[in-house]
């Protein structure tokens, strides 16, 4: 017949398993703070266990970011965002961990025979600059979104798309066009090359688009370096109202294209095209970058985010203050 434990033991059960469970003590520990052997204190830890008295449960680190992004994807109306911790106060580290986290991403979405637009800029090239060790997928192909400024590794799109493909060990189409046209006129004969044209319908008709997001008051973009004349002319940029860049459109707060003249002489995809694609990811960090991705959310170009936890914070309360 088994003897039921009384309340003293009980008790004694009770003080052993919280000095365990909560303090952290070791079996030799308690049995050194209580005066009783090893042995006593690893059978009252047992009886706890048997009696119903321990519960485990386990927080995982990652709970707070969860709980961001679900908050960040309703209130945006977003399909999905991912959450880089901001570890760092060095904003390239930053960076870096969110394009891995994008890359990540990128590879848990890609599949056999799907087709990925794609667009300069840092935080795409941190994407791909995370694409190691990744799985080969048959028949993917990966387009250009833009035309290309040549110079800097990250306003070269098609260098970009050419990475990605090799990491995929797909192939990779080219952009054979600048970003700007010199005048409305040009920008229509070049738009209008089959070389050109056949490329921006690619992109129109991608699975999945990875896109970079620019910050134009911050100037946390590389808007500037597209062509040399976008320094001299921020007086007129910014009278349009642009607070963001992006496919090289600036955009309002609102999220729409603004009436600036280079808006006119682009050669890319349009952003309301971006909004048709079924899976459009927008990589940015840097709370520089917090007005310019609420333009983009409130534009409707992207149903995927990937960030870093300091920039989610600081999107989340600017629309929701909106909302208020």
């Amino acid at each position: 017949m088994d003897v039921q434990p009384d309340i003293a033991q009980i008790r004694r059960i009770y003080t052993a398993l919280t000095l365990h469970y909560v303090d952290g003590l070791t079996q030799a520990q308690i049995a050194e703070r209580t005066g009783q052997s090893h042995s006593t204190v690893n059978r009252m830890i047992k009886m706890g266990h048997e009696m119903g008295m321990v519960e485990i449960s386990i927080r995982s680190p990652f709970q707070d970011h969860l709980a961001l992004e679900r908050e960040l994807a309703e209130v945006s109306g977003l399909r999905e965002v991912v959450i880089e911790t901001t570890a760092s106060g060095n904003p390239e580290a930053v960076l870096a961990r969110v394009g891995i986290c994008a890359a990540e991403l990128l590879v848990s979405k890609v599949r056999p025979g799907m087709s990925v637009c794609l667009t300069g800029g840092k935080g795409v090239s941190a994407c791909v600059a995370g694409l190691r060790n990744v799985p080969q997928v048959k028949g993917v192909k990966m387009v250009p979104a833009t035309g290309l400024v040549q110079g800097q590794h990250y306003t070269d799109v098609n260098h970009a798309a050419a990475t990605m493909a090799q990491a995929f060990g797909g192939e990779a189409v080219q952009m054979l066009s600048p970003m700007f046209a010199e005048t409305e006129d040009q920008r229509e004969m070049i738009t209008g090359m089959k070389t050109v044209s056949r490329v921006i319908e690619a992109a129109r008709s991608a699975d999945l688009a990875v896109v970079g997001i620019g910050g134009l008051r911050e100037r946390a973009t590389s808007y500037f370096d597209l062509h040399r004349d976008v320094p001299g002319e921020e007086g007129e940029l910014f009278a349009s109202g642009a607070v963001a860049e992006l496919l090289a459109h600036v955009l309002d707060a609102s999220g729409r294209v603004t009436d600036y003249t280079r808006n006119r002489l682009v050669v890319a995809m349009a952003p309301e095209d971006l909004a048709k694609i079924p899976v459009s990811i927008g990589v940015a960090a840097g709370h520089e970058k917090a007005e310019a991705i609420c333009a983009v959310v409130r534009g409707g170009y992207i149903n995927t985010l990937v960030t870093d936890e300091a920039t989610a914070r600081d999107v989340l309360a600017r629309l929701k203050a909106e909302a208020a």
